[in-house]
């Protein structure tokens, strides 16, 4: 009786030993979600599930007639600021400067001849030949067209010395304005045309044409084909014997060789954590989350099973 228990004990134990040095999991591959970046007419579908896409291909397109007019505008907004800048820079044309010119000369003669006026009258008026109001109607004058003048040949010195430099400053970051707001007007316009990011295969694509979809759904779901990977969950007590860039035998459902699989990314947190007390059967309970690269599995299914036996 004795006899049959011992057996039966290391039957068990060896059982227990060989599923602690195995790690399960599944192939996966890289999986990219294009989402609608506005909510917009589906134009065109360009691709169908299960098709083969290269990078910078297109997948869906959505309505832009919109997004090209606000392109539109954001070009010429942009246009007339720089003709603005251009101009303040260039400063005023040669026929400016001399119609202000023109203008200063006419009225610093306006100036003197109401400066003589002025005299004049004063003159007579200290003779008593005219009385106190027409020698302040000609003062005012005097005044007056002195400072036409004046004014005049500042408008005038003010086209000869140009544009200030914060006038410049200011007509500059506004060009800098426009152009960002064109930058942004064709990014929005770029993203109604759905490609794919890099190489792969449709695996989801629920929409067709003609379908009004909302900002955020998900549009496309492609699998990356440049890259398979094993995604299995690594045992507590597994930790301190294999290690990131180790190269480990990975046996696959259905296939009779296994696959030569490389390490490359053990989560620091497990994904299951007891709330109890980590004891030594506890630990052996932790799971750490394992990514496997795969060389030879580009044409294996996704989300088939395989596994890991451990060294």
């Amino acid at each position: 009786m004795h006899k049959y228990v011992f057996c039966l004990l290391l039957l068990l134990v060896g059982c227990s030993d060989g599923a602690s040095e195995r790690a399960m999991g599944t192939l996966e591959r890289d999986r990219m979600i294009l989402v609608a970046p506005v909510a917009e007419q589906i134009s065109q579908v360009a691709v169908t599930e299960g098709q083969r896409v290269h990078r910078g291909e297109l997948l869906l397109q959505l309505d832009d007639r919109q997004a090209r007019a606000l392109v539109a505008q954001r070009r010429a907004s942009l246009a007339s600021v720089r003709a603005q800048l251009q101009e303040l820079q260039q400063g005023a044309r040669d026929e400016q400067l001399a119609a202000a010119q023109a203008a200063a000369q006419a009225a610093a003669a306006k100036a003197k001849n109401a400066a003589q006026q002025y005299q004049r009258t004063q003159s007579l008026y200290q003779a008593k030949m005219l009385g106190k109001a027409e020698l302040d109607s000609a003062n005012a004058l005097q005044q007056q067209t002195q400072a036409l003048s004046e004014q005049a040949r500042q408008q005038w010195l003010e086209l000869q010395h140009g544009s200030r430099s914060e006038v410049l400053a200011r007509a500059s970051a506004q060009v800098d304005g426009a152009f960002a707001a064109l930058m942004a007007a064709e990014k929005s316009l770029e993203d109604l045309s759905l490609k794919a990011p890099k190489d792969g295969v449709v695996d989801i694509l629920p929409w067709k044409t003609g379908d009004r979809v909302a900002a955020g759904v998900q549009l496309v779901s492609l699998l990356a084909t440049d890259r398979s990977y094993a995604r299995v969950y690594l045992p507590q007590t597994a930790l301190t014997r294999v290690h990131r860039g180790d190269t480990v035998k990975v046996w696959v459902d259905g296939m009779d060789t296994p696959l030569n699989g490389v390490i490359r990314n053990i989560r620091s947190q497990p994904a299951f954590t007891p709330y109890f007390a980590l004891n030594e059967r506890d630990r052996a309970r932790l799971m750490y989350l394992t990514d496997i690269d795969l060389p030879d599995a580009h044409d294996l299914p996704v989300g088939v099973a395989l596994e890991v036996r451990l060294p």
